[in-house]
């Protein structure tokens, strides 16, 4: 079995020295279940377990207080992405730069979504669920840059596809778990509390990395301290083409994915525990077309040496899905939503990593980088659903206020498709 690549952050990924000496078999292994540690309990807690636990503190007060967390917790996202991809970079340790940090934020990601089940304020609920936003993108930057640092080019779309498929498979999961604990969201967090832990060890063991001791280190001028803790400036046309792509894609599909619980009740006339059953529902068509395109479609792009057309195609599904339910506030509609929408977004989470790993402007800051990229995956899914908030909150239409939420989503995602066309220095 061979080993693909791993380079040190001022090398060309072509004739990189390999580092971290495990084989495909292993990383792929890693990659499939590195989304358990995170979106399991973040897409489940969203989903259900944050609605539903919001309604126990203020029923009166939920919808605010749920745009509030979303956008208090965006803005801890959005900054400790940056930071913890940054640090990654220059951290020089025996087992790799990368590795202490995905074992900490796994840590304090459990200890955190645990601390969530013993708030009894809705002031400490919103303290504990930014501490947990920190700790997951502890996790997230460096383990996603992983693939920047040890992955062939040739191999990406493989690698993409199988973090695609496990992230489908994690989603899926959160939800199903989430939607068995819609009336009682506190034993809900306790179960989602092992998952980080668990995983972010899984993921280092099973591709553990080897020391970079070796590799130089920039003196932190602050030349150096801005290039590494900033957003970059050179050669970034088409780097924030797909920053823009993926985060209205992000915004759009997670505008009705994270606030479906709110959409079942009052949009479709659901009883909680009717709407719970559903949600469970739609994590097993998540989990099936999800995967099953993920596995698809990543080999597919490797071998075609293209990813522009299949996310731009991905992106096209997902906008599909979401006109059924727009037009007809029915189960039946949802489910059509949650299928062709779901085959969408597994086609794109194949691909979209493999896109944007050939757009960074800087090996020697590809954590942070990636980490920018990845503002808009994690902030999009944190603002998503505080944007469908506030259309709810600012209206007095009743159900045509859940039918702008779908409008107002499918806009995002028709321009997140034409963001994709002005990218040149990818096929």
């Amino acid at each position: 079995m061979t080993t693909e690549s791993v380079h040190s952050p001022d090398a060309p990924a072509s004739d990189a020295p390999l580092r971290g000496k495990v084989g495909n078999g292993r990383l792929i292994a890693a990659f499939a279940v590195a989304a358990l540690a995170w979106a399991v309990p973040f897409i489940g807690s969203i989903v259900v377990l944050l609605p539903a636990k919001l309604t126990e503190l203020d029923a009166v007060a939920q919808p605010v207080n749920l745009g509030i967390v979303s956008i208090v917790g965006s803005v801890v996202a959005l900054i400790s992405n940056v930071v913890f991809g940054a640090l990654s970079d220059r951290s020089r340790t025996r087992i790799g730069g990368r590795t202490g940090w995905i074992i900490a934020g796994g840590i304090g990601m459990s200890i955190s979504v645990l601390a969530l089940s013993a708030t009894n304020t809705f002031a400490l609920f919103l303290l504990v669920w930014c501490v947990m936003q920190m700790f997951l993108n502890m996790y997230l930057a460096p383990m996603t840059a992983v693939i920047a640092d040890r992955v062939a080019p040739k191999r990406q779309g493989l690698i993409s596809g199988v973090l695609g498929a496990g992230t489908a498979l994690a989603q899926s999961l959160g939800a199903i778990i989430g939607g068995s604990f819609v009336s009682n969201p506190d034993a809900g967090f306790l179960i989602f509390a092992i998952f980080p832990v668990v995983f972010a060890t899984a993921f280092v063991l099973l591709a553990p990395d080897t020391s970079n001791l070796d590799v130089p280190k920039p003196k932190l001028t602050a030349r150096v301290f801005f290039e590494a803790f900033s957003f970059p400036t050179k050669g970034v046309r088409d780097y924030y083409w797909a920053f823009a792509g993926r985060f209205l894609l992000i915004l759009g599909y997670f505008m009705v994915s994270l606030f479906q619980l709110n959409i079942l009740v009052s949009y479709l006339g659901l009883e909680a525990s009717g709407a719970g059953a559903l949600i469970q529902l739609s994590g097993l068509i998540g989990l099936v077309t999800g995967v099953l395109t993920g596995l698809v479609i990543g080999p597919i792009s490797d071998r075609l040496g293209k990813r522009k057309p299949m996310v731009i195609l991905a992106t096209v599904l997902v906008g599909i899905g979401l006109i059924f339910p727009m037009v007809s506030p029915t189960a039946v509609s949802m489910i059509l939503f949650w299928t062709i929408a779901g085959i969408g977004m597994g086609a794109y989470w194949a691909v979209d990593v493999a896109l944007v790993v050939q757009l960074l402007p800087n090996k020697a800051t590809q954590a942070k980088d990636l980490g920018i990229l990845n503002l808009a995956n994690t902030g999009g899914q944190i603002v998503a659903p505080a944007v469908s908030a506030i259309i709810v909150a600012t209206s007095a239409q009743g159900g045509d206020s859940y039918q702008t939420i779908f409008i107002v989503a499918l806009v995002f995602v028709v321009a997140a498709a034409a963001c994709i066309l002005p990218i040149k220095s990818a096929k």
